[in-house]
């Protein structure tokens, strides 16, 4: 890669539009009017986890936007509550043997602004032949703050290992082999990236995964300098009592096809809140019994 391919990342890319707020601060608004107050500060409070969603939030000092989870939660009294819990979306890098410190320092020059952090860190390469003897490999483990942040960089970067990969024949890789390092120009050092790992684990997953976080368990939950902290609370094992909605639409649609919302009518829809039933029919399309 030549220089005039280098790219400038604007740091202002991270803060947030005045569209963005709007449909964040609508989004709160909502949630509140539904019962789920954010929880910003306080006394430790027990909540039972509903369910979570990848979302954002805006630093008011510096208002850029960062990716988080939101989490919703039900109390033993029946209350509800939201927390946001900041997390950063990652993904690995593999590079060429002995290169990845090198590799490293290019990335932060070049995407500064975009990357969070870059760590090395050792992980298990199942594409091994022998990856059951426990032989590790070190990966660049790249943070950012956003998950558009992630995206932006992971379909940069894997143009690069497309072409790398093309051209890593035997001939290129016993040149490396005999000159090493020694006739690396600093160009070259994005090319030395040979594969991307779980740049395709979707963000709400990744966070479950890496803290142990799953839906319908009870958690002491603490917010201390605008940070989440959440306990899993075993002794607990009773769920807490939720509300519950399910509903059914019945559509007219041509025989054999989807129904198509351009022409097709709905002719019934029926609704449960809490065990008790309910049904809606549209009388122009259903004649009365």
């Amino acid at each position: 890669m030549n220089g005039s391919d280098h790219r400038r990342w604007d740091r202002r890319d991270t803060r947030i539009s005045k569209k963005q707020k709007l449909i964040l601060n609508a989004e709160e608004q909502l949630e509140s009017k539904l019962g789920f107050d954010l929880f910003t500060e306080g006394d430790k409070r027990l909540g039972w986890l509903l369910t979570f969603s990848s979302s954002s939030w805006e630093d008011q000092e510096t208002h850029r936007v960062y990716s988080c989870v939101d989490l919703y939660f039900v109390s033993q009294d029946g209350s509800m509550f939201k927390a946001k819990y900041k997390y950063r979306p990652y993904f690995y890098a593999a590079t060429k043997e002995k290169m990845e410190m090198d590799v490293e320092a290019y990335l932060r020059r070049r995407y500064e602004g975009q990357i969070a952090d870059i760590e090395i860190v050792q992980k298990e390469d199942l594409d091994l032949k022998n990856h059951l003897s426990g032989l590790r490999k070190s990966y660049l483990k790249i943070s950012f703050d956003t998950v558009q942040q992630l995206m932006t960089i992971k379909n940069d970067l894997m143009h690069v290992v497309e072409r790398t990969q093309s051209r890593l024949d035997a001939t290129e890789a016993y040149e490396f082999i005999l000159t090493g390092r020694s006739k690396q120009r600093p160009q070259d050092f994005i090319e030395c990236i040979t594969d991307l790992r779980e740049y395709d684990v979707p963000y709400h997953v990744r966070f479950a995964i890496d803290n142990d976080i799953r839906s319908g368990q009870w958690y002491d939950v603490n917010v201390s300098s605008a940070e989440v902290k959440l306990e899993r609370r075993m002794d607990l094992l009773q769920r807490a009592e939720v509300h519950v909605c399910a509903f059914d639409i019945e559509t007219t649609k041509l025989p054999l096809k989807f129904p198509d919302a351009e022409y097709d009518s709905i002719m019934m829809i029926s609704y449960m809140v809490d065990g008790q039933g309910y049904l809606i029919i549209n009388r122009e399309v259903l004649t009365a019994a």
